[in-house]
């Protein structure tokens, strides 16, 4: 069976945005494995003038993607910054997916969600967060769309958010728990350490402890600078952050008189495989604060992208990552928010060789069974049988 799938999104394309890269790496696999998808997206007002063609392939090398999808846009109000189109997107790509005969509707947002479950249309919802913990309000909408006659189901990107959802009174059945994943052809250009190292002008023989993604504080960034702090002859490299946040967090390093960390500020999505393979060790921040404080951040994309990487990983011994991440194995496990047991097992990572090379040799196995085109997989089965039940 060949479904044609509706993917509707108010957010924008393209976009730094972690959300906007999963959801074009899962559309395009979907693509690849001859599913028909068409991305309903608001059009930003100053690409009001330039053509379908042109703007899909501004995306596709963006994201570096083959572009196995086309874009439906809505006009009715186009994007700026002021946002007012995720309210008129939300309820009119509902209706423009009703005249398209499409066989499912997939999004990751409430008011198209909402409309169109209202309208009985087959649609999936798609989460990353433990709602019924994280946001309550939110998880209330989504249980006012469980009652459409013909909603699918839930799509989350862990075990652990579909088990707090299924403890929410939630049939097991109807959610997937699907992981993301990473793209192999991310890292085909990619050349070894010591190649990248001389490309970035980093020392070719320092100890290098690397992270990356959002550099907000309630991401945990100050538990790298304790580690930064404990082991002062360690280099640490944290790639991503805007401007202000690249700069509040340089004013934290400078406080606490941190000469060994760098701070590179965004780059480009693409180019985020080069800074990982310059690694000896990439970083999870070993606090519960992401998980249990901010409720944001569940089983975080990065994952994927580490482990393809084929370098050793630190991380927190938390349940989200707990079925990827396995101690010893592709990873060190440390319990969060010991300071001490984190910069311990860094250190050990530094020192014992031949652990930095089990871990990374079985990451790098362990990668490949979290390909997109896997991801994409599992998601037409999960539909399939949400179709069929």
């Amino acid at each position: 069976m060949t479904l044609k799938i509706a993917y509707i999104s108010d957010e924008r394309f393209p976009s730094l945005h972690t959300d906007v890269q999963q959801v074009v790496k899962t559309i395009d696999a979907l693509g690849g494995l001859g599913a028909t998808v068409h991305l309903i997206q608001p059009r930003l007002a100053r690409h009001l003038f330039v053509s379908k063609e042109q703007r899909k392939a501004r995306i596709c090398d963006y994201f570096n993607v083959e572009g196995r999808f086309e874009l439906r846009d809505i006009l009715l109000w186009p994007a700026s910054d002021l946002r007012v189109e995720k309210f008129f997107h939300g309820l009119a790509a509902p209706l423009k997916a009703a005249l398209g005969d499409y066989d499912v509707v997939y999004t990751r947002n409430l008011l198209p969600l909402v409309a169109t479950s209202q309208l009985g249309l087959p649609v999936l919802f798609e989460t990353y967060r433990a709602l019924p913990i994280s946001d309550p309000r939110a998880w209330g909408v989504v249980r006012f769309a469980l009652r459409g006659k013909r909603f699918l189901g839930i799509s989350t990107h862990s075990a652990y958010a579909k088990q707090v959802m299924v403890d929410s009174g939630v049939t097991p059945e109807l959610i997937g728990a699907i992981p993301n994943g990473y793209d192999p052809s991310d890292f085909d250009s990619v050349p070894g350490k010591s190649e990248v190292r001389k490309k970035l002008s980093w020392s070719p023989d320092r100890n290098i402890a690397l992270y990356a993604g959002h550099i907000r504080k309630d991401k945990g960034m100050d538990s790298i600078l304790e580690l930064a702090e404990d082991l002062p002859d360690t280099l640490f490299v944290l790639v991503g952050g805007n401007e202000q946040e690249t700069a509040e967090l340089a004013a934290n390093a400078r406080a606490r008189q941190l000469d060994n960390v760098l701070l590179t500020g965004r780059v480009a999505i693409k180019d985020v495989p080069l800074y990982l393979t310059a690694a000896d060790v990439l970083l999870i921040p070993p606090t519960a604060q992401p998980l249990k404080v901010g409720g944001r951040t569940v089983l975080p994309m990065k994952v994927f992208t580490y482990l393809a990487a084929g370098r050793a990983i630190l991380a927190p011994d938390l349940p989200d990552t707990s079925e990827v991440l396995k101690h010893e194995h592709n990873s060190l496990r440390v319990e969060p928010d010991d300071r001490q047991a984190a910069a311990q097992s860094l250190k050990r990572l530094f020192e014992d060789k031949t652990l930095a090379e089990k871990l990374s040799q079985n990451a790098r196995l362990d990668a490949q069974g979290f390909t997109w085109g896997k991801r994409a997989e599992r998601l037409l089965e999960f539909i399939a049988e949400r179709l069929n039940s």
